[in-house]
């Protein structure tokens, strides 16, 4: 794959525009960090004052730089560095870091000046990065455009992120730790080089093996999954996402101008991509560093090797919230376990080496865990006492865990006094952490990294049949009357148009008719009130069924449908089903969303529901079933027939396709879908599709 960025990494030559001699100036820091961080190009300091500074010439225009000069960090306010990308373009340079904020994330007046940039990028064929933004690092090649006075070390994480304050947090952190990174791209207001470019350099660069973003905007969602699937499909994909609640989406409008969608949508987003989703900056590094370091488990299968009983049962209770579970020890670990731990040592899982273990004994039980078939990860822990340095078990946790292929990570717990201990298992590839409940963080994602390689999403497949024309003809009759919902009637045939099962039914206008179409449909019947504005039937008294014979549906038609309305007439559905709703709606960012859960009136009080981007494959339609309690219900409990999964799977796909199909279509609602036991079915009776 060809590296979209590679001229911001390799660029031959960079001109810092703005660049001051004054160390406190953001433009001193870049060139500083240019000089001292081993870029091996040539460095053109550009101020109309010219001079010298830091051992380089200052030249007085860009335009007096000499070749080549590949790159542009313009460190200018906001209005000048309009000024300055236009003379970038006409200097021949291809490629900008744009520092200044004052753009987008300032509203109306930002957002014209940002589009000036835009316009300019496209007139002279240029790229750039920003503005709003700390700029981009690469430890390998090496280069560092930033003002961040620290730059890590070597590794193998590569960081893309909307926030240049994240960047500069993240990059201390490192440094302190000994966590290495590949490349660091700070993205600030996307105007141009958006967070999809940068997965797709970072998924191109051969030194980056995982990858973690915290992302705020994501304007062009589908383009964003795109490139996340292209990247997972070899390397993993971290993902934070602020503005995932409405308070959040407040603070990033103020920050970056960004649009930032629903928070299902979202996470549909990163099951599409095979992303993993976390919750805050700590979960996004915790992630980042084991999936760096360690491999996935074969199994969920885990162990804890501590000091403290405390701590241990902490963790384990995390391991389980992570999916894990602890492994039962064979009578051979067991006893290989009492032979090199220290006396009193409690071998069952957790192993519990109480208040004095020395460094010697981690090792050799960490050894055997490892050896033993029936594990397939360990959580090491070590509360500091007065008798072993943290330092001293870190590192022979490290030796023992390095020659593994099965994953390790080490809970060391404190204060200021455990920095070298984080480092020395770092060093040795051993992801070090905190708490126990972030320890066992590292190994859920691990175990999830797992599930995505073993379980991919698969590509989504047409439904069969041609049932555009007549989805077409009922749309444009919808929209010749004036309408955004389909009639019921209406709504019932686009569906089965789509394949979907749909009880005989029809529109009546007085209760002749409607004891008329309820002999041609067949008996028993539902008669449903049909008045615009009503959307809950149930509620206002709008729904009878089982009406067994004409008389019956006269006199619920004259009771419950008002003059001047309609009466839905429709035969019932197989009795004994369970109810369940199959929904679609239409996201901003990501487009259609399909929605699982339990029908009728529990689907708003329980809001147990899945939701996965459409058009759907059959397999992502199968876990929407079986994450939901619906899906538990319809794998038949306490003796009740199991219910029909693959006629929902179907209905799923099928609600996807037209979706997919139809950008007139905003939502599409079955509730309920009636479930009939396996084999028999499945019965869309009441439709519901809102137009755009």
């Amino acid at each position: 794959m060809t590296d979209p960025l590679h001229i911001f990494f390799h660029p031959r030559g960079v001109a810092v525009i703005g660049a001051s001699e004054n160390p406190t100036k953001l433009s001193h820091g870049v060139i500083r960090n240019l000089v001292t961080h081993g870029y091996r190009g040539t460095i053109y300091p550009v101020n109309p004052r010219g001079g010298a500074m830091l051992g380089l010439r200052v030249y007085e225009s860009v335009r007096d730089t000499p070749d080549p000069v590949d790159m542009a960090v313009i460190v200018l306010s906001a209005e000048r560095t309009v000024e300055a990308l236009e003379a970038c373009g006409q200097r021949g340079i291809r490629a900008a870091v744009l520092i200044a904020s004052g753009f987008g994330e300032l509203g109306a007046g930002g957002e014209a000046r940002e589009a000036q940039l835009q316009a300019i990028a496209r007139r002279h064929g240029m790229r750039f990065i920003g503005p709003n933004c700390v700029g981009v690092v690469d430890t390998y090649a090496p280069i560092d455009t930033s003002f961040i006075r620290t730059m890590p070390v070597q590794g193998s994480i590569g960081f893309v992120s909307h926030s240049g304050a994240v960047c500069g947090g993240t990059m201390d952190w490192a440094s302190a730790v000994g966590v290495g990174f590949s490349r660091i791209v700070s993205l600030g207001n996307q105007a141009d080089v958006d967070v999809a470019d940068a997965l797709d350099s970072l998924s191109a660069d051969p030194n980056t093996t995982v990858v973690a973003a915290y992302v705020e905007g994501l304007p062009d969602g589908l383009r964003f999954v795109e490139a996340a699937r292209r990247l997972t499909a070899h390397k993993p994909l971290v993902v934070l996402k602020a503005g995932r609640t409405p308070s959040g989406r407040r603070a990033v409008a103020s920050h970056t101008g960004a649009l930032a969608g629903a928070d299902r949508a979202f996470l549909a987003a990163c099951q599409r991509a095979g992303a993993i989703p976390v919750e805050n900056l700590e979960e996004l590094v915790d992630a980042a560093i084991a999936l760096a370091y360690r491999k996935p488990p074969a199994e969920s299968r885990v162990a804890i090797l501590t000091n403290a009983g405390g701590p241990a049962a902490v963790g384990a209770d995390a391991l389980h919230r992570q999916g894990l579970q602890l492994t039962d020890f064979s009578a051979e670990t067991r006893a290989r376990l009492q032979a090199v731990c220290p006396s009193g040592t409690m071998v069952g899982n957790p192993v519990d080496m109480l208040g004095g273990p020395q460094p010697a004994h981690y090792t050799a039980a960490l050894r055997v865990l490892l050896d033993a078939p029936e594990v397939d990860g360990v959580m090491t822990m070590f509360v500091p006492q007065a008798i072993t340095p943290p330092y001293d078990v870190a590192v022979a946790v490290g030796r023992a865990a390095e020659e593994a292929e099965k994953p390790v990570v080490c809970c060391i717990s404190g204060g200021g006094g455990i920095g070298a201990a984080a480092r020395a298992l770092h060093a040795h590839a051993v992801p070090h952490y905190l708490t126990p409940a972030r320890a066992a963080l590292g190994l859920g994602v691990l175990w999830r990294c797992r599930r995505i390689q073993t379980h991919p999403a698969g590509e989504a497949g047409l439904v069969t049949g041609d049932p555009r024309g007549r989805a077409q003809a009922l749309i444009e009759a919808a929209r010749a009357a004036r309408g955004t919902v389909l009639d019921a009637q209406a709504g019932a045939e686009l569906a089965a148009a789509y394949g979907l099962r749909v009880p005989p039914s029809g529109l009546a206008s007085h209760a002749d008719e409607a004891a008329a179409l309820a002999e041609g449909v067949g008996f028993p019947v539902a008669l449903k009130r049909v008045a615009p504005g009503v959307v809950h039937k149930a509620d206002v008294g709008g729904v009878a069924l089982n009406l067994a014979d004409g008389g019956a549906v006269r006199a619920a038609f004259e009771r419950m449908v008002g003059s001047g309305e309609q009466g839905f007439v429709q035969r019932m559905a197989p009795p004994g089903g369970l109810e369940v709703i199959v929904g679609a709606q239409r996201d901003e960012q990501f487009g259609p969303l399909v929605m699982f859960g339990l029908g009728g009136a529990y689907v708003e009080v329980l809001r147990d529901v899945a939701f996965r981007l459409a058009p759907l494959s059959a397999a992502e339609a199968r876990e929407m079933v079986t994450e939901t309690a619906a899906g538990k219900l319809l794998a038949g409990v306490r003796g009740q027939p199991p219910g029909d999964v693959e006629a929902v799977g179907e209905a799923l796909r099928r609600v996807g396709q037209l979706m997919t199909d139809w950008s007139e279509v905003a939502e599409v609602d079955l509730n309920p879908l009636i479930v009939s036991p396996a084999g028999e079915g499945a019965w869309a009776v009441d439709v519901r599709i809102v137009l755009r």
